[in-house]
């Protein structure tokens, strides 16, 4: 985060879950205008109280649409919780939720800046993509997220969606590890690789300079 993130840099983390990503961002960018979104409802309650006054928390899932959805929200391990059933390495007690859905264009395009933004949503990484097309030709904001096997295949998505999306809006995706030692990004194959392996489940993509 530091090599991207400014003191007055806009963060934004989708999937805020208790803050521990968030809570890092805010020590880089103490000075910036920051947003979370997390649908869990007892999470956002903590989110609420725990960043009163310094940041947006929004009780909202985002994806590709406004609205309201059904959520999966394990109760027995809230960070495998999402709009879809997702596999999970046991039996897990899943509550069935509605909650309310936002895209971040609807969010975040009439801001002044958005520098990165952070997306962790148990697979449904490409629809919050969708829903932040304008977002990314405004503003072109660094993304980091997650995407693995077992979570985002639920929602009928793969690793060609994701490439795809990214290099017709000129951006490239690394590995998390890979883009902090200066690798070079990576090929469709490369991504479809670690996918299929799963080798990596974390990445970012940056606008080409």
């Amino acid at each position: 985060m530091k090599i991207v993130l400014e003191a007055d840099s806009t963060f934004v983390d989708v999937g805020c879950h208790k803050g521990e990503v968030f809570d890092h961002a805010l020590k880089c960018s103490p000075k910036g205008k920051h947003f979370a979104y997390e649908p869990i409802p007892d999470l956002f309650s903590e989110l609420e109280i725990k960043y009163k006054n310094i940041c947006e928390v929004k009780n909202y899932a985002i994806t590709d649409s406004c609205g309201e959805s059904e959520f999966h929200h394990v109760i027995s391990n809230p960070a495998y919780s999402g709009i879809k059933k997702r596999s999970y390495p046991k039996d897990e007690k899943i509550d069935k939720i509605k909650i309310k859905t936002s895209t971040l264009d609807k969010e975040l395009i009439n801001e002044s800046r958005v520098d990165l933004i952070k997306i962790d949503v148990e697979g449904g990484e490409y629809g919050v993509l969708k829903g932040a097309k304008e977002v990314i030709n405004k503003f072109h904001p660094v993304f980091i997220f997650e995407h693995g096997l077992g979570a985002s295949d639920y929602y009928n998505t793969d690793p060609d969606d994701v490439y795809e999306l990214f290099d017709m809006s000129d951006y490239n995706i690394y590995t998390l590890k890979g883009f902090i030692k200066q690798s070079s990004p990576l090929s469709k194959e490369k991504l479809n690789d670690l996918y299929s392996r799963n080798k990596e489940y974390y990445f970012l993509a940056m606008f080409r300079v």
